[in-house]
């Protein structure tokens, strides 16, 4: 049998079993241009509210810090100026406004009439009132004004106690003879307080003028306030009606 040409015998180059099979090249997908810009984006725009949070947050601690502290402050302050300017009687301007008459003692204030019209000082009040306002001369007044206080009897009307109060004090302050009639007025309230209201003489006979009122300040304890004109002055009676028309408590 004849044998075929002779060919060359290729040797099969077995690869080792134990030797790692190749792996195809790995395909590096690239992420699209628009893409990362978006990402890029979302990523800067997640940092600037990350930071504008942040600072928010300090700036609010901060103010909040130095709020409680100077209000503490402003509140301390406060409260050592109301110590400190603590109204008494005659002790210059009171807390009602200048031109005003506060009588802390009483807890009564009203407006001071106008022009010709002085509060004296606590070493020039008579022991029995707690603030005095005269009309023209401090040692001969055309016309004053007292406050003060009273204790009330426990079982007795605010009018009858009020009654009693204006017939005394309108003796001792009237001098000259003079006599006037004391016209009660019906019980009223002042602030929402009982009181009682007089009126004394006729301001149309040139005689004298006065006006009194009472008021509960507690069970037992009344304040008064008392305007009398003797002289028969016109602007003095004026006055004194527009003092008793602003009269409050405190």
């Amino acid at each position: 049998m004849h044998a075929g040409p002779d060919r060359p015998e290729r040797e099969v180059e077995r690869s080792d079993p134990r030797a790692p099979a190749d792996r195809p090249p790995r395909r590096v997908e690239r992420e699209p241009d628009n893409a990362r810009r978006v990402t890029l984006t979302i990523a800067l725009v997640v940092t600037f509210l990350f930071l504008l949070v942040t600072a928010g947050g300090i700036g609010w601690f901060l103010s909040g810090a130095d709020g409680d502290g100077s209000g503490t402050r402003d509140d301390a302050a406060s409260d050592d100026t109301a110590e400190e300017s603590e109204p008494t009687t005659g002790s210059g301007p009171p807390p009602g406004g200048e031109g005003s008459v506060t009588d802390s003692r009483s807890g009564l204030a009203y407006v001071l009439p106008g022009e010709g019209w002085a509060r004296l000082g606590d070493d020039q009040v008579p022991a029995e009132y707690s603030s005095y306002t005269v009309f023209g001369s401090e040692d001969d007044p055309d016309a004053m004004i007292v406050t003060g206080t009273e204790e009330l009897g426990p079982l007795e009307p605010i009018a009858a106690t009020g009654l009693s109060l204006a017939t005394e004090m309108a003796g001792e302050l009237v001098t000259g003879g003079a006599d006037l009639r004391i016209e009660p007025s019906e019980e009223t309230t002042l602030d929402d307080r009982p009181a009682f209201g007089a009126t004394l003489g006729d301001p149309s006979d040139g005689n004298g003028y006065g006006r009194f009122l009472v008021v509960q300040v507690t069970d037992d304890r009344g304040a008064f306030m008392l305007g009398l004109n003797t002289s028969g002055d016109e602007e003095a009676t004026a006055g004194i009606d527009a003092a008793f028309d602003t009269l409050g408590t405190v």
